[in-house]
């Protein structure tokens, strides 16, 4: 593969990662734009869903087709996309303003103490010094 065919296929995930946010977008407004705000009966958005997951298989099974022996890995692999993309964002966390800091990964964070327990009146907390 030549660098100009992994830069392509780099641009590919990204914009499929892209595609599926924003499909995940117009599902959760309730197959409307998210912009718009919810509306009954619109067309627009679930032919969008419906063609961008299509096309989102297809770009997975494309990027695999050196390793696909058949048409039936090549239809399980255009079904597993949506998951498969989702599972590899589900690690990627993304707060406004945080283009300058460096991102880590939620597993890597370290995990806060519980605070001590409430000490009543009269009582001794044995962990005290």
């Amino acid at each position: 593969m030549t660098w100009w065919q992994a830069a392509a296929w780099g641009l590919a995930g990204g914009g499929a990662a892209s595609v599926l946010s924003f499909i995940t977008g117009v599902v959760s407004a309730g197959y409307s734009w998210p912009w718009r705000g919810r509306k009954k009966k619109e067309l627009g958005p679930r032919l969008f869903v419906l063609t961008a997951l299509a096309v989102l298989g297809a770009v997975v099974a494309a990027a695999a087709h050196d390793q696909i022996s058949g048409p039936w890995p090549a239809f399980i692999f255009g079904v597993g996309a949506p998951a498969t993309i989702r599972g590899l964002l589900s690690g990627v966390e993304i707060s406004p303003g945080s283009s300058s800091r460096t991102a880590v990964p939620v597993e890597a964070r370290p995990i806060a103490a519980p605070p001590p327990p409430a000490v009543g009146e009269g009582e001794v907390r044995e962990d005290a010094p």
